[in-house]
């Protein structure tokens, strides 16, 4: 495979997580629960999500690049992607923050993985790193994509999923 078709792949797999995937906000809230090994009540910040409406969205793009969290993110596109959410998560093992909701960036680090080690021989059978070099520059591509990719195609795309 010519690698300067990868980051065609991974536009690809963008569209099938958006087309699959109901796109939704997190929102803060915090969840009492009795601690099993004190009795006490203890809290979860973990937050919850609800399916995201077009007025939320839109403020969400609106923002791209603009809030206190944008400098975390290496592109308009990366932010997007790491605050549209799914109603689905994983758990932490954090005290108080139990659940990390997954996010679309997840999903397509995820599927990325998937044919990544699917498609090249990276570890042997006993998980032993044989072509660390190869999957570096895998890996750079991924995040290349994430940071010189436009973010509006995305955007129209996630727009035609929102009831």
């Amino acid at each position: 495979m010519d690698f300067r078709d990868i980051p065609q792949l991974i536009a690809r797999m963008l569209m099938e997580v958006i087309q699959t995937h109901i796109p939704h906000q997190w929102i803060y809230n915090v969840e009492p629960f009795i601690n099993p090994y004190n009795g006490k009540i203890s809290y979860d910040y973990s937050g919850e999500v609800r399916k995201m409406k077009k007025e939320e969205f839109a403020e969400l793009v609106r923002s791209l690049g603009r809030s206190k969290g944008s400098r975390f993110y290496c592109s308009p596109l990366d932010e997007l992607l790491n605050n549209v959410y799914i109603d689905q998560w994983v758990p932490t093992y954090m005290s108080n923050y139990g659940k990390h909701w997954v996010t679309y960036c997840d999903l397509l680090r995820e599927t990325f993985d998937q044919w990544k080690y699917s498609h090249f021989e990276i570890y042997d059978e006993d998980g032993n790193e044989v072509n660390e070099d190869l999957n570096l520059q895998l890996d750079e591509i991924f995040e290349d994509f994430l940071e010189n990719t436009s973010h509006e195609p995305f955007v129209r795309e996630i727009e035609k999923t929102i009831a």
